[in-house]
């Protein structure tokens, strides 16, 4: 039986929808305003969330999902260490390889904002305002029994889980649709982290920072996997939270410090 979602539950995907959306809008105003920037750089991340994350680390999750399926599913630690593995080595190697193949002429540490803001702002709309979108529209055409249209695009063995679905839109709490908006945020300012520690590796050529991006990277993600299984989402999100700002506050000082360091072994023009 799937229910009718609350008003109150459409209102918070809004929300949320219209938050993740403005945030790479706003940062990427900010930062092009406050710094001499090259905007093409928020292109340069964007693209390279969408081939390494989207298309690359896809690819990879389905040819081991149909392999080792089972395996990884049934066992949460295994699920998380794969998962978060993956995610830390595609998405930091994507950023290497963009900042050395795109970014020659413009790689100071303003322009790896702006990458960043273009990796985690694709990662926002893409995952989360896109969801929200899609969550919006299908709760509303449920409202208005128009369920059987829903389901007519689902084929016979993806029927089950598309009632599944539906049917989680009107039982998940308001609360946990604005919490997602949250995580995206949350999600924004780690990406501009590490996007900052990558850009390190590759201007003064000390790999140490990309290997720590890759590990951060993959610590922070399998850890929220594993914590959520062993609590409640709310208190997930708060250690995400908490871990998020000791990093941020980490490369916040590493960033201004960075002024005052000598130009050493830049990267060749």
């Amino acid at each position: 039986m799937i229910s009718a979602v609350p008003v109150t539950s459409i209102i918070a995907m809004a929300v949320n929808a219209v938050v993740v959306t403005l945030l790479p809008i706003i940062a990427f105003i900010y930062v092009t305003k406050k710094f001499n920037c090259a905007q093409n750089c928020v292109l340069v991340g964007a693209g390279t969330f969408v081939v390494f994350a989207l298309v690359l680390e896809t690819v990879l999750h389905q040819v081991v999902f149909r392999i080792f399926g089972e395996t990884l599913m049934g066992n949460t630690w295994l699920y998380a260490l794969y998962g978060g593995l993956a995610a830390g080595l595609f998405e930091e190697t994507g950023r290497l390889i963009s900042m050395k193949l795109f970014m020659k002429k413009c790689l100071t540490k303003e322009n790896s904002l702006m990458f960043g803001i273009g990796h985690g702002g694709a990662e926002a709309i893409i995952i989360g305002a896109m969801t929200a979108f899609s969550n919006i529209v299908m709760s509303v055409m449920i409202n208005m029994n128009q369920v059987d249209k829903l389901l007519a695009t689902a084929g016979e063995n993806e029927k089950d889980a598309a009632i599944q679905q539906l049917s989680a839109l009107g039982t998940t709490p308001a609360g946990e649709y604005l919490l997602g908006g949250f995580e995206r945020i949350v999600a924004f300012a780690m990406q501009i982290c590490l996007s900052y520690m990558v850009y390190r590796a590759v201007k003064y050529k000390k790999p140490v920072f990309y290997i720590i991006a890759i590990l951060i990277h993959f610590a922070l993600d399998a850890s929220t996997v594993i914590i959520l299984k062993a609590t409640s989402v709310y208190i997930t999100e708060c250690i995400l939270f908490a871990e998020t700002v000791c990093l941020s506050i980490i490369v916040y000082k590493a960033y201004r410090a960075e002024k005052d360091e000598p130009d050493k072994e830049p990267v060749t023009q």
